[in-house]
């Protein structure tokens, strides 16, 4: 009877675990431990998408800068063919004034 009693006692139920400030140190450093992880990782995915639109732009101002060159050769060429044709006419009137 009194192993029956003891066991009785033994296997009841427990008291609720007591509330302590260590187990309140504990689940802040843990809330936090999540809210950094959290932050981390937004962080992470920030700085991929920074580091592709870096890369984006770099290769946007290569193209950029070629379409630029290109641009202004075309308008070298169309200029000297410009000044082609003014000379030609200059001197289409002065043989036409000439032969007068």
């Amino acid at each position: 009877m009194v192993c029956a009693a003891l066991g009785a006692v033994a296997c009841g139920q427990r008291p609720p675990p007591r509330h302590s400030q260590a187990m309140d140190a504990s689940a802040k450093m843990l809330a936090q431990l999540d809210k950094l992880e959290s932050e981390l990782a937004t962080t992470s995915a920030d700085n991929l998408t920074n580091a592709v639109l870096v890369e984006r732009h770099g290769h946007a101002e290569q193209i950029a800068c070629r379409v630029t060159d290109e641009h202004v050769q075309e308008i070298h060429r169309l200029d000297l063919a410009q000044q082609k044709k003014i000379l030609e006419k200059r001197s289409k009137k002065r043989l036409t004034v000439a032969s007068r």
